[in-house]
């Protein structure tokens, strides 16, 4: 299954929204894409504030009106961005959709996306960010929510 079914389908059963009970950093006791485990939002060390992606968007959008999200892996704290170790692609989620992907090339280009999305429907809506490591593998964001009127 390819990464992007794969998180569909995951988003789309729930099983991402429950992640926080399923998955410890210290050990990842689940895997669900091809076998690499899914680590949760952490920033309590080095680690996680290198790994765990940080969403930037506006609090309250407008519906059917394109707004920017910024992703940006490694805004705690700098991730390495050598051939031997960098951030391969991000993902952005609008509730169960992938809103858009970057991939990264080490060495020369940023962990660091901007995409401009925009959502139809009124009321809450849940944006999770995914950033894939060489080494560490794929790590989730905090959710934010945002409030579309």
């Amino acid at each position: 299954m390819d990464r992007r079914k794969f998180l569909q389908t995951a988003f789309a059963s729930g099983a991402l929204f429950a992640i926080d009970g399923l998955i410890s950093n210290s050990e990842a006791n689940e895997t669900f894409f091809e076998g690499t485990p899914i680590f949760k939002p952490e920033i309590k060390t080095v680690h996680g504030q290198k790994h765990t992606p940080f969403i930037d968007a506006p609090k309250k959008v407008k519906a059917g009106e394109f707004f920017e999200v910024r992703v940006i892996t490694g805004y705690y704290h700098p991730h390495p961005n050598k051939v031997e170790h960098h951030i391969e692609w991000s993902s952005l989620y609008i509730n169960a959709f992938e809103a858009g992907q970057a991939t990264f090339k080490a060495t020369i280009s940023n962990p660091d996306v901007t995409f401009k999305v925009k959502i139809d429907s009124k009321g809450k809506s849940i944006l999770r960010a995914f950033s894939y490591c060489n080494i560490h593998g794929l790590w989730l964001s905090f959710p934010k929510e945002i409030e579309v009127v």
